[in-house]
């Protein structure tokens, strides 16, 4: 992947060339501009494909950027009332010019999505940081006195000297999300800096410092029209600034067809029209909404392209995948999104926009309503929760009747959030000595598994429960897992990707609607959809949510090719040996998913099998490495 790259070593002379290995590491194939730029102390680097990818040098400071900002002239206009000249500035000059003004509070200026690494040459200051939402990644490591940092973890140990050690603890977490959250990683002593954080690495030492977050200052004016309103011209003004510098003929959208991708082509289409919009379904029915795509491409008479995946793809596209992904990463979405995004490089399209975000800022997953069912219980005096019902339901059986489902209601109704919304997890509902071996198990320490989830739950300024559920989403689902799977597929392609409903101010507005206005009785995303009603077609706006959903669970089982990759994976005595799970585990749960539900045994399949795929492709050539205790 293009993106950035350095080295900090205080004190000591550090050459560009000693940014090589990195620098190949970033690398994808056909990327070959490179820059950088070093100093005592430092040096930068990136790997260009897009032209604000960049390195800089201006009296006192140094910067590396890999950004895509929507309010440069806004940033030289500022400059300029300095009294600067920078209209022939690059946008690296900027920032490093607008560092010397402002200081680290400069972030706070930036309109768009970036990561970036500056030295300050008077203060012997490093400063790393990505953007609010965490579009962008960066990886640092300490190693001695030396700072090393970048956009890709695989750069990072290039240029390490001692050997890395696997992260038990990262294993469970990628179990419950399909990824690691941040700040962990995969390896012990490598981090992923949080969204809207800056590191400062000044005199030896390390700081965080956030210079904003998403809070929940609900107002308690519940006037829908007045709301309504304002989320409509929010979404507007945000899909609008997102075209800034894009060429209407290099310029798409993805359409699943939900509510989300389905407004951000509507308010494209003010601006350019016809919208060149792409598509991907599935022959199977529940996993497609190929009807819904056409339904907005005719409406708003699109240029459209939709193409069919099935299994086949699905087998070409996973190695691609697998390769790309220096941590273990099993969103078995990505395959979907990698084939529409190639959809979209084949037509000449150079950015896309998405719709991601939407879920999560107006509550929009169906799990939001699932787990009101649950709060109800709340509700009831606690006296006659705990002297009759409570008691009731305990006589009543625990089997799989119908008898039984008063009992499971209150069972998982009394489990407190955010483990009652996890629940649902198959690691969070199986007994971890059936799963682990037993020398790993002693190393995960099973009752801290909530500790990612819990704290930002718990951290969220908020006062609903709702808005605190939203907030660890868009920490964890949204940043460290959807963000990298369609940013991601789409570099694979050579396609950059901007997401409009993650403009800041989209998000601190939805900060501000009261919560009974999100998530009203058990409709989803309400004043979201009332705020499209007269835009987007009624069937649209009141379908069920598929997404980009792939019927891989079956594709595991009914195809030739793919169960033949699996059952090969998981009989080789190499996967069996790795001293995670108990061999015993495999065996279990292939037969769940030949007699079960094969969706969702079938995901749980696609965690253990990328994993697996992950260590072929980026941990078993890997020299000194072990796991950590």
């Amino acid at each position: 992947m293009s993106g950035v790259c350095g080295i900090c070593a205080p004190g000591r002379v550090v050459e560009s060339r000693l940014l090589e290995p990195m620098l190949s590491a970033l690398a994808l194939e056909g990327e070959t501009e490179r820059d950088t730029t070093s100093a005592n102390s430092v040096a930068l680097g990136v790997v260009r494909r897009w032209e604000s990818q960049e390195v800089a040098a201006v009296p006192g400071v140094r910067i590396a950027i890999d950004a895509d900002l929507y309010n440069v002239d806004e940033l030289k206009s500022k400059l300029e009332a300095r009294g600067f000249e920078p209209r022939e500035w690059t946008v690296a000059q900027c920032l490093a010019h607008l560092y010397a003004i402002h200081g680290p509070d400069f972030l706070e200026h930036l309109d768009g999505v970036f990561s970036l690494a500056l030295w300050d040459e008077t203060t012997q200051r490093l400063l790393l940081a990505i953007d609010r939402l965490g579009v962008k990644t960066l990886y640092w490591s300490r190693e001695g006195e030396r700072l090393l940092f970048a956009t890709r973890l695989g750069a990072i140990r290039a240029v390490r000297v001692s050997p890395l050690q696997l992260n038990p603890q990262a294993l469970p977490q990628y179990l419950l999300f399909s990824a690691i959250p941040h700040p962990m990683t995969v390896f012990l002593g490598v981090e992923k800096l949080p969204p809207a954080t800056c590191l400062i690495y000044e005199k030896g030492e390390t700081r965080h410092r956030r210079y904003w977050d998403l809070e929940y200052p609900e107002s308690d004016n519940l006037d829908e029209g007045l709301w309504a309103d304002q989320v409509r011209e929010g979404m507007r003004t945000a899909v609008h600034s997102h075209l800034y510098g894009c060429e209407p003929r290099k310029l798409g959208a993805y359409l699943s067809g939900g509510t989300d991708s389905s407004s951000v082509v509507a308010f494209m289409n003010e601006r350019h029209s016809p919208v060149n919009t792409f598509s991907i379904f599935f022959g199977e029915e529940a996993y497609s909404e190929a009807n819904f795509a056409r339904t907005i491409a005719r409406h708003f008479n699109t240029s459209h392209v939709e193409k069919q995946l099935g299994p086949r793809e699905a087998f070409e596209a996973i190695p691609k995948i697998a390769q790309y992904y220096d941590e273990p990463f099993a969103n078995s979405s990505s395959f979907g999104a990698y084939h529409c995004a190639a959809l979209a490089r084949e037509a000449g399209i150079e950015t896309l926009l998405a719709g991601d975000g939407g879920d999560e800022l107006f509550a929009g997953n169906s799990r939001y309503a699932d787990d009101r069912r649950f709060a109800l219980y709340d509700s009831i005096p606690s006296w006659l929760r705990r002297s009759i019902i409570e008691p009731v339901v305990r006589l009543l059986p625990a089997n799989d009747g119908r008898l039984s489902m008063p009992r499971k209601y209150v069972r998982r109704a009394l489990i407190p959030n955010p483990r009652r919304l996890l629940s649902y997890n198959f690691f969070l509902s199986v007994p971890p000595e059936d799963v682990f071996e037993s020398d790993f198990l002693n190393q995960i320490q099973t009752d801290d598994w909530m500790r990612v989830a819990g704290g930002h739950f718990q951290s969220a300024r908020a006062s609903s429960e709702l808005n605190r559920i939203l907030y660890m989403d868009v920490k964890i689902i949204l940043a460290d897992n959807d963000l990298r799977k369609v940013t991601g597929t789409a570099e694979l392609n050579g396609v950059r990707v901007r997401y409009p409903l993650l403009d800041y101010r989209l998000a601190e507005l939805s900060g501000r609607i009261p919560s009974e206005l999100k998530l009203k009785g058990f409709e989803k995303r309400y004043i979201f959809k009332k705020a499209m009603r007269s835009i987007l077609p009624h069937e649209v706006l009141y379908k069920k949510k598929h997404g980009f959903g792939v019927p891989l669970g079956h594709w595991l089982l009914k195809d030739r090719q793919l169960n033949g990759l699996m059952l090969d994976l998981f009989s080789d005595a190499r996967t069996r040996q790795r001293g995670y799970f108990r061999p015993s585990f495999y065996d279990d749960l292939l037969r769940l998913h030949r007699e079960g539900h094969t969706g969702f045994y079938g995901e749980v399949l696609w965690y253990l099998l990328a994993l697996e795929l992950w260590h072929r492709h980026h941990f078993d050539n890997l020299s000194g490495v072990r796991i950590g205790k």
